[in-house]
């Protein structure tokens, strides 16, 4: 960066004492004029990104995310979290408090504690060691569906629901079917997985998509959705959103650190609007610098990747260097001549390995001088390189839980060896995915679904996830002759 000289934040630092581990302090509230000084090491990394800070100084790992161009209107101000000047002064000691209470501020960024950011996000999505676990995640996720029923009888059925259950059924199918509902979802768990939320906006038909029409509350009621005005539903990704207003007031809200609307590429659409996924939450104190997603499991994965990247590569080169050949010569006579490439190899150390080197590659023959020189071959030993490798992607497979018959299609050796405890295991994992995460999204869509078909709701209308475990079917037995 010009004007920038890393020699200016190092000049007056004291020296570094050793000291034993102390316990955090109490919590200390302070005033706008007596900040916590960041550390000198944050305070580099913040110069040498250059990132500014809404009070006018540089981003630290509390600050809100700031997001791009043109996702808010240019020229408009946000409202305080907490609506009041007093609130907003209680807000900046919180954070100040927060970044004091902080042991690790210099790594935060190196430890991938702090948000990426989309940009950065989105980059690593392209290469296939982040990719592939959130894709096998959000495939199998949806791979076997779900399955609706119920029990409600004839008689209690309104006049607007079929009174047949099974036409009922059929009709919610059809509808789920017309709508995609299946691949909508499949894409948000990916967006969820790769950027740490996802979104879902539901696109009702006679809404303006401005301002004026989608800042409307959209309550799932027979008064706020009327029957046969879903226009269709879409996926948006988390860079095009970020939050208008929250409350920050009280935790005891209901609505406490939930964004009442979203701001969609200089839009305001109510939080009705959107139905958002996100498996892996963050504190309150990070949901603001988050845009108020959670941690992506590309950003849990990036430690392990890059160490997986660097045993590969390492490997490689050991692979592809192992063995070297060993020139012994009269290095004293020789070393006081040229050392040109196209020196004389009689007569020149670098000119002499040269040619030694030319007429020994390929050849089943290595000539040398009897009287002066000696060659020997050195081979590193490759013995392990492969338990190394192994270990780095079990390393790397572990942290989504996914086997690795499944991650890399890498069967295990051995004796009667299986991975069908694994992938049952696995298995579980995904039901427990389904349950936490889709399970509140599919309520939402099932009600919105019954509300633009018949106006009503079906209260007896369950969901039910298909087991992703299935029995092999047993081979036929041969006719008898």
């Amino acid at each position: 960066m010009s004007g920038f000289s890393p020699s200016r934040l190092f000049r007056g630092q004291p020296a570094a004492t050793s000291c034993s581990r102390q316990e955090p302090a109490a919590p200390r509230h302070t005033s706008l004029n007596e900040k916590t000084n960041p550390h000198w090491l944050t305070r580099l990394w913040r110069a040498a990104h250059n990132l500014p800070a809404s009070d006018g100084g540089f981003a630290t790992t509390f600050s809100p995310y700031q997001p791009p161009p043109g996702v808010v209107p240019e020229g408009y101000e946000r409202p305080s979290p907490l609506g009041t000047d007093s609130a907003a002064s209680n807000m900046t000691d919180i954070s100040s408090w927060a970044m004091a209470q902080t042991a690790a501020q210099p790594s935060w960024m190196a430890d991938g504690l702090g948000f990426l950011g989309y940009p950065t996000l989105a980059q690593m999505a392209q290469r296939a060691e982040f990719r592939k676990p959130c894709d096998v995640i959000a495939r199998e996720a949806t791979r076997e569906w779900i399955s609706l029923s119920t029990h409600n009888p004839a008689d209690q059925a309104s006049s607007s629901i079929p009174s047949d259950p099974a036409a009922r059924l059929h009709a919610l199918e059809v509808e789920m079917k017309r709508l995609n509902i299946r691949e909508l979802l499949h894409q948000q768990i990916l967006d969820s997985l790769l950027y740490g939320i996802g979104h879902i906006w539901l696109n009702m038909a006679g809404t303006p998509r401005t301002t004026y029409g989608q800042t409307l509350p959209l309550p799932l009621t027979p008064n706020g959705v009327r029957k046969g005005t879903l226009a269709g539903l879409k996926t948006i990704e988390p860079v095009w959103t970020t939050p208008n207003a929250y409350n920050a007031d009280s935790p005891l809200q209901d609505d406490y650190y939930r964004p009442r609307n979203w701001w969609v590429q200089g839009c305001l659409v109510h939080r009705d609007r959107l139905i958002s996924m996100v498996p892996y939450g963050v504190s309150d104190l990070f949901k603001p610098s988050f845009n108020f997603g959670g941690m992506s499991l590309t950003q849990q994965l990036r430690p392990y990747v890059h160490n997986f990247l660097r045993t590969r590569n390492s490997i490689s080169n050991i692979t592809a260097n192992f063995s070297k050949l060993v020139l012994k010569t009269d290095m004293g006579g020789l070393m006081a001549t040229g050392t040109g490439e196209e020196a004389d190899p009689t007569t020149s150390i670098t000119g002499r390995a040269s040619f030694m080197q030319k007429i020994s590659e390929g050849q089943d023959i290595i000539v040398a001088d009897r009287q002066n020189e000696d060659v020997s071959i050195v081979a590193t030993p490759l013995a392990g390189l492969a338990d190394l490798q192994a270990q780095s992607m079990e390393a790397m497979a572990s942290i989504p839980g996914i086997p690795l018959v499944k991650l890399f299609g890498i069967t295990p050796n051995g004796l009667n060896a299986s991975s069908a405890g694994e992938i049952r295991v696995f298995y579980d994992e995904i039901a427990a995915f389904q349950e936490a995460h889709m399970r509140p999204v599919l309520n939402r869509l099932l009600t919105l679904l019954q509300l633009n078909l018949w106006g009503e709701t079906d209260p007896a209308l369950e969901i039910t996830f298909n087991p992703l475990w299935q029995q092999t079917t047993q081979p036929q037995s041969s006719e008898a002759s």
